[in-house]
């Protein structure tokens, strides 16, 4: 069987403790299961920053001549280590208490807390001047977290309004343009195919037995408390698009929809009259213009009349 570092393999010793130093802070490793910075012999150096498989961090207690060289390594500590004074952005000084990470693949330090390619390695004891590459002491700290996975998951058993994941944003009075959260997709050089800032969607099992609606996403706002709203407009839901140039197409809806069937019942399903305005008699008299209302495959565009009154 496989070993990893100097620790027995599957059923090779009977249940017990392998290592109680400092709690088990201290972690023996072969050289070649390390990642380290990179330097001329290519092995790591003592007081290196590492980091381990996709979580584990620390700091080499030992050089190493040759890959198969065991290397003690410190997950805890405060250690003097080098750090790039840069995050995700670009230049960004270093301050005591900043959080640090460590890049997985070459050991750098530094703020940049890009999941993709880094992993939390501690907080700054030190001050470093934006751009800069400095020497301070670091409060080590292995702190896996499973914030960096790309995918996660959570089961939930059962009950009326149970989450699979829950946050709130709690907005202070201030600000007029405050969001209880925010998704940001970043899109920089050629791209084909479609982009899409935030994806959502339902995925019933084969097992799956349904009991009513099933809904893809649902926002709304919930006036619980009895709040003073007399003075608010209220949108369910908002849409902008702000360009520095006129796009091919705009639409503020697109809709696919494969099934069999394939044609929907209607653009709206209102729950009662009110929801939608409705308002019963006969069309409307004094037609004053169009709307383009959708682009339809094979029709192409066509458009509903407004009217100036409803008779």
């Amino acid at each position: 069987m496989p070993t990893f570092g100097v620790y027995p393999v599957a059923d090779a010793q009977a249940v017990g403790e392998v290592s109680s130093t400092y709690e088990g802070r201290h972690v023996t490793l072969v050289e070649s299961e390390i990642t380290h910075p990179t330097h001329a012999d290519g092995f790591v150096d003592q007081y290196d920053p590492v980091v381990v498989g996709a979580q584990m961090v620390g700091v080499a207690l030992k050089s190493a001549a040759a890959a198969t060289d065991p290397i003690a390594i410190d997950t805890e500590g405060i250690w003097i280590v080098d750090v790039v004074a840069v995050d995700d952005a670009g230049n960004s000084a270093v301050a005591g208490g900043d959080l640090l990470y460590i890049n997985t693949t070459t050991a750098v330090v530094s703020k940049i807390s890009n999941g993709a390619t880094q992993i939390p390695f501690g907080i700054a004891l030190g001050i470093i001047t934006g751009g800069n590459t400095e020497r301070i002491a670091v409060k080590v700290h292995y702190d896996p977290s499973l914030q960096n996975d790309q995918r996660k998951f959570y089961t939930v058993t059962s009950g009326a309004y149970s989450y699979g994941f829950r946050q709130t944003g709690i907005l202070a009075a201030g600000e007029s343009t405050g969001v209880g959260g925010y998704v940001d997709a970043q899109v920089s050089g050629a791209q084909t195919g479609g982009i899409y800032g935030w994806g959502c969607w339902v995925e019933p099992q084969a097992n799956f037995v349904g009991a009513g609606l099933l809904v893809a996403t649902e926002g709304g706002i919930y006036d619980g408390a009895g709040a003073n709203i007399s003075v608010n407009t209220i949108v369910m839901h908002q849409m902008q698009a702000i360009l520095a140039g006129a796009p091919a197409n705009l639409y503020p809806f697109r809709i696919n929809v494969a099934a069999a069937g394939g044609a929907i019942t209607a653009i709206f399903a209102a729950a009662n009259p009110t929801s939608l305005a409705y308002s019963a008699g006969t069309a409307g008299t004094g037609v004053v213009g169009t709307i383009p209302f959708a682009n339809i495959v094979g029709p192409g565009l066509v458009y509903i009349n407004v009217h100036a009154a409803v008779i």
